[in-house]
């Protein structure tokens, strides 16, 4: 699903807003942020382990949006958006210890899925780069074997 410029806009700032409460001198023990979309309302929530709202904002798309597959679609969004925020460098004066997560949940608080996980020295491998890793391998070690 591609959103409007509003609607990317909005998700954007959402995120920045997220990252600039934790820009202090102190470091902050916050394990995960947790992200909550209203499907009726379209309102998306970025939330701390202590439930306090770090930042919402309205996602018009996303307003009646109960397709069988909706999650799937809001988190493949959400991961886009919070995966170019890091390689953006917004996430990186976020003074709070790691690893940390960034969660989806639903309206009980439960996780749906990780969308991001950071941490200096791990690396959570997720199905985009896995898509062909079986016919890479399998071509590697077909010439490695011809050698």
């Amino acid at each position: 699903m591609l959103l409007s410029k509003e609607s990317n806009s909005n998700l954007q700032k959402a995120i920045e807003t997220m990252a600039r409460s934790f820009v202090t001198t102190e470091e902050t023990s916050i394990t995960d942020f947790h992200f909550h979309v209203n499907t009726e309302s379209g309102s998306l929530t970025i939330f701390d382990d202590d439930d306090r709202t770090l930042a919402s904002t309205h996602i018009s798309e996303w307003e009646h949006f109960n397709q069988e597959h909706c999650y799937d679609i809001i988190e493949a969004t959400l991961r886009n958006k919070l995966t170019e925020a890091q390689e953006a460098g917004t996430l990186e004066n976020m003074n709070i210890l790691k690893p940390y997560s960034c969660l989806l949940i639903d309206d009980d608080k439960e996780t749906i899925v990780d969308l991001l996980y950071v941490d200096d020295d791990t690396y959570i491998i997720n199905d985009d780069l896995m898509k062909n890793f079986d016919k890479e391998m399998d071509e590697f070690l077909k010439k490695l074997l011809e050698e």
